[in-house]
């Protein structure tokens, strides 16, 4: 084995541990309660796992995005609304990474990077989801600065974060070439919120619809250049993608330990379940699908420090790893039987948590479309 690996399986212990002992006890009382975990999140900053793979120049690890997707996904195994919440940072300082100035790249990414300040991301509309061109939420320059209008709905982090990017339309009639990001810091007068929004599942990572009532922002709140908001938007998403492929191979992860544990503990006929044929057959296609999974999201983190054109294998390893943890967790439910079906027992929770990592940034249906229009030439080696 080499060193790289020693060091991946260590820093997974490591990690595990960790979440073992101060994530995973709480879990079910935090989804019970909607309880944000504000002492978790202060918790992943001090054990340094929320700026990984951001350079070492602008204060973070500087560590592979694999090393990344080791802590997401064990984060995921034990809460996934606090992997929800972690994920959404990412997708928040991910913007200024790849779309900002160096002067705000030197300002906000060591904080963030640190655990100091917690990042949101905010680009969905009531009637803007994947068309994100449809934005209504408008920036007006005036002599004292952006002036903007709108709302935005479903946001993570939004109250919690300390800076959300926002994206809005400087220029309405040109489309997606209009839209421009700003950084919105946490206290700005004029921002309100919605109560946290009743979901189904990944309870403890409150969502909110965001309203704007002529905002106003600086002129170097702009990230990056004026127009360029669209283009930053999808770089960051497709980065993202293999974040929520990670914490989509997390709660599958868990899902299969929880089914082998059941069937080696549950009689039927005399003998534990997991001697019976059919049993047997769930839980080899568990492993089998997580594996690829896990595989499948390696690739995609490769492609992405290579530097190379990341859509197609960000998608895949989205696709993939979604679709599959929402198979295994079901056919985990199968394996409990009425027992999983309970709402004390771990994987009903799992269940309902699983749901929208096919839906939130972007649908099962939106990947395979942009796996489509970007396969390799048939004649291409890269297939």
């Amino acid at each position: 084995m080499t060193d790289q690996l020693l060091d991946a399986a260590e820093f997974r212990t490591t990690v595990r541990a960790f979440a073992n002992r101060e994530i995973h006890p709480g879990a079910a009382f935090r989804d019970e309660t909607r309880e944000f975990p504000a002492e978790l999140v202060k918790r992943l900053g001090e054990q340094d796992l929320m700026g990984i793979s951001v350079p070492e120049e602008f204060g973070g690890l500087g560590l592979s995005t694999k090393t990344q997707l080791i802590a997401i996904e064990e984060v995921a195994r034990t809460d996934a609304a606090l992997a929800s919440i972690y994920t959404a940072h990412y997708l928040g300082l991910e913007p200024i990474l790849v779309g900002g100035t160096e002067e705000q790249k030197c300002r906000w990414l060591p904080r963030l990077a640190s655990g100091e300040l917690l990042a949101g991301f905010a680009l969905t509309e009531p009637d803007a989801g994947s068309d994100i061109a449809s934005m209504r939420t408008t920036a007006r320059r005036e002599d004292d600065g952006w002036h903007l209008s709108g709302s935005k709905t479903y946001i993570s982090n939004a109250k919690e974060a300390d800076l959300v990017v926002l994206f809005a339309k400087t220029d309405p009639s040109a489309g997606f070439r209009g839209i421009t990001a700003f950084v919105l810091p946490r206290n700005t007068p004029g921002v309100s919120y919605s109560e946290p929004q009743d979901k189904l599942g990944i309870r403890s990572a409150p969502t909110y619809t965001v309203y704007l009532d002529d905002v106003v922002l600086p002129h170097d709140a702009v990230v990056g250049t004026e127009g360029r908001g669209g283009n930053i938007a999808l770089t960051a998403l497709n980065r993202a993608r293999i974040d929520v492929a990670a914490m989509a191979n997390g709660i599958a992860l868990r899902a299969w330990e929880l089914g082998r544990s059941y069937a080696a503990e549950r009689k039927q006929f005399g003998h534990p379940i997991a001697e019976f044929q059919a049993i047997q057959l769930l839980l080899g296609a568990c492993d089998a699908q997580l594996v690829a999974s896990r595989v499948t999201a390696d690739w995609a983190a490769d492609v992405k420090d290579a530097g190379a054109d990341l859509r197609r294998a960000a998608s895949v390893s989205k696709y993939v790893a979604t679709e599959a943890c929402f198979s295994i967790v079901d056919q985990t439910v199968q394996i409990h039987g009425g027992a999983g079906f309970m709402r004390e027992s771990e994987i009903e929770r799992l269940y309902r948590d699983c749901r929208i990592l096919r839906i939130f940034e972007g649908t099962s249906q939106i990947q395979l479309l942009t796996i489509a229009s970007n396969a390799p030439s048939p004649r291409s080696t890269d297939f």
